[in-house]
């Protein structure tokens, strides 16, 4: 009796797995070429992102994923301005602000498949007037397991991918591009 009293525990220990620490997004070689083969573009005195309310942290299985920028928005913010940055985009002096609304960030881990969602509404501004407004979405499935030691590393190693996927998805919008001349 127990015996299995003490397995539940040991159980839940190998679901569960304990908080990660994601990798630090790098530049998309074809996501700033991207940028760059738009034309002359204005440039953007940077991204500054927030997130909607209970978007701007993951969990995986009630453990939390950390960025190492400290911040999910802050992690997405560094993504943008170093993709803008190496396509010769970013300049502190220009009057252009690109503002970025988390309204959608989330990692499942199921037993067999993870799935993650991203979504962020992109606001181009120059002053008062908006240039560009849209909301772009994106999800990815990866493989996941059983075991929460495997699962959780595997799904926060999915979270740059995602987010690259959405970035392209702007940088490829015509009428961002077109905004940005």
């Amino acid at each position: 009796m127990t015996k299995s009293y003490l397995a539940i525990p040991l159980l839940a220990l190998m679901l569960q797995g304990c908080g990660v620490t994601m990798t630090r997004y790098d530049a998309n070689y074809e996501n700033v070429q991207q940028l760059k083969q738009g034309g002359v573009a204005q440039p953007i005195h940077g991204a500054e992102v927030e997130a909607a309310a209970g978007q701007g942290s993951l969990t995986v299985r009630l453990n939390p994923i950390a960025s190492p920028s400290g911040s999910i928005p802050l992690h997405v913010q560094q993504a943008i301005n170093d993709e803008l940055r190496r396509a010769g985009l970013l300049d502190p002096r220009a009057d252009r602000q690109l503002q970025v609304l988390l309204v959608s960030n989330s990692l499942n881990s199921g037993v067999a498949t993870g799935h993650g969602e991203l979504a962020a509404r992109f606001t181009l501004r120059d002053g008062d007037q908006v240039l560009y407004d849209a909301t772009k979405r994106v999800e990815r499935q990866w493989s996941s397991s059983f075991f929460g030691p495997i699962a959780i590393p595997a799904a926060a190693n999915n979270y740059n991918p995602m987010l690259q996927a959405l970035l392209k998805s702007l940088y490829s919008d015509p009428q961002f591009i077109q905004a940005l001349k």
